[in-house]
């Protein structure tokens, strides 16, 4: 009896240790998800506008019957599953040092009163320019600059530069005891010129 309740009490304390690490991953994986959502629409929109003469979408409907898009994706961080719709003019000021940045119009950050797209949403309607996420949490990754979720936005010729995981206290993507991948680091010395002789 005492072997079987030290059992139980070594499997709790496991099981314990295992739990960050399971929310590390489904969090990671609804982010990769945000991430690939985000991006077919954006690539729709952009494959509507070439067809169309640079003419937006004017529903998401569209998009679909026009097989443009697959399906009428769903916001995988939001309990409604509703995107929030990124309408031509909506504009961010461009985070310093990303590549593209100056002179490339965004859609705004600030949630505003602006439709929303998801479920059956067949009835909002107008030129979509994009999505963003309605989903008030910060992320596992950097985009942009940023690792909040409603300031991920999926829109043509809109940078989406992921950047390094934030950690913050979490396991770094490559597990606890991996140190998380150096993006664009170069060796000290790979600059200089090699002298033989």
């Amino acid at each position: 009896m005492v072997a079987l309740i030290a059992m139980l009490a070594i499997m709790s304390f496991a099981l314990m240790l295992a739990l960050p690490s399971w929310r590390y991953l489904a969090q990671d994986d609804k982010e990769q998800e945000l991430i690939f959502r985000g991006r077919q629409i954006s690539n729709a929109v952009a494959r509507f506008q070439r067809k169309n003469a640079n003419a937006l979408p004017a529903s998401f409907d569209q998009l679909v019957q026009g097989k443009y898009l697959r399906k009428a994706y769903k916001d995988p961080l939001t309990a409604d599953g509703k995107w929030r719709i990124l309408r031509p003019g909506e504009g961010v000021a461009p985070r310093p040092g990303l590549p593209g940045a100056p002179g490339r119009p965004a859609p705004s950050p600030s949630p505003t009163a602006t439709p929303v797209f998801g479920g059956n949403s067949g009835a909002q309607t107008g030129p979509i320019a994009g999505v963003a996420s309605l989903s008030p949490e910060t992320g596992i990754r950097s985009v942009n600059g940023t690792n909040s979720y409603s300031r991920w936005i999926f829109a043509p010729n809109v940078p989406f530069v992921i950047g390094a995981p934030i950690t913050g206290g979490r396991p770094p993507a490559g597990g606890p005891n991996q140190a998380p991948p150096q993006q664009g680091v170069r060796a000290p010395d790979a600059e200089l010129p090699r002298i033989s002789r």
